[in-house]
């Protein structure tokens, strides 16, 4: 299997949104929530940024706050600074963000983590240029939990790559793992909460499979999930887009009705001790 290449798929196009019938709509939410307390002027950091469609909105939500995106790939900085927007872009490598000790007041990232060949340097970077007290908040699916329908999958050795081919998924934590590595970077848990527990689950093994049934037909190796649904919604016209809005939002209200019951994807806000 060839390595995933992230200037290929570029994350981040869109616009994130507290639209209930958006995607991005719980993840927004839990962020904004970690974050209410920060004061104006305060200095907001997303790791793993891509195009910009967390930080932009953050932005707009919060313009009083002073905000930067930072990422591995040139082709999503450039993407993401064409927007204009008031967030400031820069380049990263993968265990070197390009800040100060102490530069931060939050550190937001969003699916990242089950990316990277060493989690912990990760964590650590975000330790490194918080300032005390500063508040780390993650979203990460952990594929490895008991409680997640990919790891039942896999069991019956189905769906085995998907997520690592089509999404770059390297690891897969249980929730357990995910918390020990907070910390053990010295970071106290503020707030865990959690979201699609079976409708969302169901809605993103579906999606892979279908991502992978039109990649063999297409002899592709790689194919970007946004992207991917964005055209078949084009083609499939306003109908499919109301399917679409739909399922969304059912996905959302079931994070919310059970977002204190456990599920393997873990909204987790810590601080910095």
């Amino acid at each position: 299997m060839s390595e995933f290449n992230y200037e290929t798929s570029i994350w981040g196009h869109g616009k994130a949104s507290l639209k209930l019938s958006s995607p991005t709509f719980f993840r927004l939410r839990q962020c904004l929530d970690s974050i209410k307390d920060l004061k104006s002027g305060a200095k907001v950091m997303e790791l793993g940024s891509g195009a910009g469609q967390f930080i932009r909105q953050i932005k707009a939500i919060r313009p009083d706050l002073v905000c930067y995106g930072s990422d591995i790939s040139e082709h999503a900085i450039s993407l993401a600074k064409q927007a204009n927007d008031g967030v400031i872009y820069d380049l990263s490598s993968e265990k070197k963000l390009p800040y100060e000790d102490g530069s931060f007041d939050a550190v937001l990232i969003f699916d990242v983590l089950e990316h990277v060949t060493d989690p912990g340097a990760i964590v650590a970077e975000a330790h490194r240029v918080l300032k005390s007290e500063g508040v780390f908040h993650s979203f990460v699916p952990c594929e490895g939990d008991w409680a997640s329908f990919w790891n039942l999958l896999r069991k019956f050795n189905a769906g085995t790559d998907l997520t690592k081919m089509y999404a770059g998924h390297i690891n897969r934590f249980s929730k357990k793992e995910l918390v020990g590595i907070m910390k053990s970077y010295g970071f106290e848990i503020k707030k865990i909460r959690y979201s699609e527990h079976v409708l969302g689950q169901l809605l993103g093994i579906f999606s892979f499979f279908s991502m992978d049934r039109f990649a063999k037909k297409n002899n592709l190796q790689q194919v970007n999930n946004e992207q991917y649904f964005y055209d078949l919604s084009k083609r499939g016209g306003g109908a499919l887009q109301l399917v679409k809005d739909i399922i969304n939002s059912l996905v959302a209200v079931e994070s919310i009705i059970f977002s204190r019951l456990p599920s393997p994807n873990v909204h987790i806000a810590v601080i910095k001790k």
